[in-house]
C-alpha cells in the first residue's frame, strides 16, 4: 500500500534535490524533504502525496548531519526564500557540483569518469550579495509592509531586514516604507478596492554608491512626486526613481514600460576598466562580485583572434560583448529587452567600442537572418533563460558549426539536455559552477564547449 497523508515515516537521506531539499525513498517512494540533508536519518510526517512521489516535514532527527549549522537569518523558517542556510557554507559548494552532476546523468549518455566537474567557484561572504531586491508589499495590522511569500502559499513574511541584499538596499527599502506610510499610501487590496502599490524594486551598485527604486503600481498616483521628493532628500545615493504598471495578467513584476518619477533614467556602475549604464528594467547579473569571477573564467578560456565573429545570445545590457570586443573582429547581441538593448548601445558607445551590433528580438527570429546573409560565428556564447534554448536555436548552432560555444546556465537540467542535443557535435572542454546565489539552491554554470 502506498503512502497516505498523515503517515510517520522513517527515513534515510539520500541526496540533495535541485530545490535543496533532502531525498530519501519509503518503499520506493520518492519522498522529498525540505530542510534535510544528506546521510540524515530522520522521522517525518507525509504532507502531501502523488501517483509518482510525497512530500515530507521532519519530525525529529535520528541522525543529524555534521554539516548541520543554525540558519543566521531571524526569517529563515518562515520565509523560504535561502533554501540552504540550515548547510555549511562548503557543503553548499559540494551540493551545487553535484547537482550538475545529478543531471547530466539524468539527461545524457555522457561518461562522468571522463568530464571533469569543477570545484564550486563560492564567496569569501556568502551574505549581503544581492545587488536588486523585488518585494511585494502588503497592508498588515499594522501598516503597510514589505515582504516575501512563504513558497507554494499566500503566507506572507514581513521582513525588516533581507540577509542576503546589499546593506544600503535594505536601508533603501526601509526608509522608502517609512515615507509611504507618512504619505499614508496602501498596498493593492482586489477585496477592499483600495490602494495602488503592487512591489519595490531597488536597485544598487556600490562601485558607484548609485541607487535606482520602481514602484510597480496598480495605477499613478501623482501624491508619489512627493514620495520621490522626500527619497531624494533623505538618501542622496538614490539617482533614479520610476514607476511601471502592472495588471496582474502574469506572474513577472515588470510588465510594462518604466516612466519616470524623478532623477535619471538610469544609474552608473564600473565593470573592471568599463564605465556602464543600466536601466530600471534592464537585465544585470545579481551578484556583481560572483559576476567579476564568471566573467574572468570566460574571458580566460575563450580562443578568439582578430578576425574573428561572436554571437552574443540573450546580451542584456551587453557586458560579455564589452569585454569579448577587444579579443574579436565583430560581436553580434541578440535580447528580446528594449530597455537591455538600448543600455547595450549606450555602454559600448561610453567605452568607445564600435565593432558591436546590438539587435532587438528573439533569438529564434534574430540568430536565422544573421546566418542567413551570410554571417558565420567562431564563437556563439549565451545565457538563456530557466527555460533553456529552444530547439531552433540549437539546430542553428549545429548547422553553422561555430569552433567553440559558451553556454552560462542558470538550471542544470535545461543544460544538461541542450548539452544532450550539442554533443552531437561538440565535446566539453570544462564545466564550472558559480555560486551566484550562496544559501539558496539556484546553480549556475558555465560550460565550454569545442568543435569536434
Amino acid at each position: 500500500m502506498g503512502l497516505l497523508v498523515g503517515d510517520k515515516i522513517k527515513l534515510d537521506i539520500r541526496k540533495q534535490g535541485i530545490n535543496g531539499e533532502g531525498i530519501g525513498y519509503h518503499n520506493r517512494t520518492l519522498v522529498f524533504v525540505p530542510g534535510a540533508i544528506t546521510k540524515e536519518k530522520i522521522y517525518a510526517e507525509v504532507i502531501f502525496v502523488t501517483k509518482n512521489y510525497a512530500i515530507a516535514n521532519i519530525i525529529d532527527f535520528i541522525r543529524k548531519s555534521t554539516k548541520r549549522v543554525i540558519p543566521i537569518c531571524k526569517y529563515y523558517k518562515d520565509c523560504g526564500g535561502c533554501q540552504m542556510q540550515h548547510i555549511e557554507y562548503t557543503e553548499q559548494l559540494k551540493i551545487k557540483q553535484s547537482i550538475l552532476r545529478q543531471s547530466l546523468k539524468k539527461y545524457t549518455n555522457i561518461d562522468l569518469d571522463k568530464i571533469k566537474i569543477d570545484k564550486t567557484l563560492g564567496m569569501d561572504y556568502p551574505y549581503k550579495y544581492r545587488n536588486r531586491s523585488q518585494m511585494p508589499f502588503k497592508n498588515t495590522n499594522f501598516g503597510l509592509a514589505l515582504g516575501f511569500y512563504k513558497p507554494n502559499s499566500n503566507n506572507f513574511v514581513y521582513i525588516e531586514e533581507c540577509i542576503i541584499h546589499h546593506d544600503k538596499i535594505n536601508l533603501i527599502n526601509k526608509m522608502t516604507l517609512r515615507i509611504l506610510r507618512k504619505h499614508k499610501f496602501k498596498a493593492f487590496d482586489k477585496q477592499n478596492k483600495e490602494g495602488i502599490l503592487l512591489f519595490l524594486v531597488t536597485r544598487y551598485f556600490e562601485q558607484t554608491d548609485n541607487a535606482s527604486i520602481t514602484f510597480v503600481i496598480k495605477e499613478y498616483k501623482e501624491k508619489l512626486k512627493e514620495v520621490a521628493n522626500d527619497l531624494l532628500k533623505e538618501l542622496p545615493i538614490i539617482k533614479s526613481i520610476s514607476y511601471t504598471i502592472n495588471d496582474q495578467k502574469t506572474s513577472l513584476v515588470i510588465t510594462d514600460r518604466i516612466k519616470m518619477i524623478d532623477g535619471k533614467p538610469w544609474i552608473n556602475s564600473n565593470f573592471r576598466d568599463f564605465k556602464i549604464k543600466v536601466s530600471p528594467d534592464a537585465f544585470h547579473q545579481l551578484n556583481t562580485v560572483q559576476m567579476e569571477l564568471m566573467y574572468d573564467y570566460i574571458n580566460l578560456n575563450v580562443e578568439l583572434d582578430k578576425d574573428a565573429i561572436v554571437f552574443d545570445l540573450y546580451s542584456g545590457i551587453g557586458i560579455t560583448s564589452l569585454i569579448l570586443a577587444k579579443k574579436s573582429y565583430k560581436i553580434y547581441g541578440i535580447d528580446y529587452s528594449k530597455a537591455s538593448t538600448k543600455d547595450a548601445y549606450e555602454n559600448a558607445k561610453i567605452n568607445n567600442i564600435d565593432n558591436v551590433k546590438f539587435i532587438t528580438g528573439h533569438v529564434e527570429s534574430e540568430m536565422p537572418k544573421l546566418i542567413k546573409s551570410g554571417i558565420k560565428p567562431n564563437l556563439v556564447i549565451m545565457d538563456p533563460p530557466r527555460k533553456g534554448l529552444e530547439k531552433s536555436i540549437i539546430e542553428s548552432i549545429l548547422r553553422i558549426k561555430p569552433k567553440q560555444i559558451v553556454y552560462i546556465s542558470c538550471n542544470p537540467s535545461t543544460l544538461a539536455k541542450n548539452l544532450n542535443d550539442l554533443l552531437r557535435l561538440y565535446k566539453i572542454k570544462s564545466i564550472k559552477p558559480v555560486d551566484m546565489f550562496p544559501n539558496t539552491a539556484s546553480v549556475e554554470s558555465i560550460t565550454i564547449l569545442s568543435l569536434k
